[in-house]
């Protein structure tokens, strides 16, 4: 028999574990996310001020539609499909991808926040570009977005030594020349960026 999980008297079924404190599950057909705060006040707070300033930003992200503070639990609208990390790993992301990261970043920095800009924690649906965790800290201004971040999200040499540090296998094959790279980012930064 499946887990099940009471959130404010409605009854979730765990599908499956996702990692130590986080679930798929279901509900009258649709599925969720489920995180368990337990113990992590502090965590669970953080998450409360992240979702409200994420929802009225301006940034995709799935949809919060319940939390109990008093269980300390969350339940998040399920974004199937593969993170932006799984899709570069088997192909170069589509340029509209790239296009709503940089419109992504530019609502997060106008709302001064500051997001983690790793590939894994996106997935491109239906056109959209979610941003999965619930996490986002106050925006310093400087250009890691650019000279950092940006890097993983093209076939780069930062990026197959980011998948190997996370014990990924990337195909070196792939690897486009540096002078390729700066001058891709380079036209989208110049395209996108505001």
């Amino acid at each position: 028999m499946k887990e099940e999980i009471e959130v404010k008297r409605k009854v979730f079924t765990v599908e499956e574990q996702i990692g130590e404190h986080s679930y798929k599950a279901e509900r009258k057909g649709q599925y969720f996310f489920l995180k368990k705060f337990e113990g992590r006040e502090k965590e669970f707070e953080d998450f409360c001020n992240a979702e409200h300033r994420l929802r009225v930003s301006g940034v995709v992200n799935p949809k919060c539609y319940l939390y109990d503070k008093k269980a300390k639990i969350a339940v998040v609208d399920y974004v199937e499909g593969n993170t932006c990390l799984q899709d570069l790993l088997e192909a170069d992301l589509p340029e509209e991808v790239i296009e709503q990261l940089f419109k992504t970043f530019w609502y997060a920095k106008n709302d001064l926040m500051m997001l983690d800009y790793k590939p894994e924690n996106f997935k491109f649906v239906n056109g959209k570009l979610y941003y999965l965790p619930f996490k986002a800290s106050k925006y310093v201004n400087n250009e890691s977005f650019i000279q950092k971040d940006m890097l993983l999200w093209f076939f780069t040499k930062d990026f197959v030594k980011y998948c190997h540090e996370q014990g990924i296998d990337a195909d070196q094959k792939r690897l486009k020349s540096d002078y390729e790279t700066n001058k891709n980012i380079a036209l989208m930064t110049v395209k996108y960026y505001r």
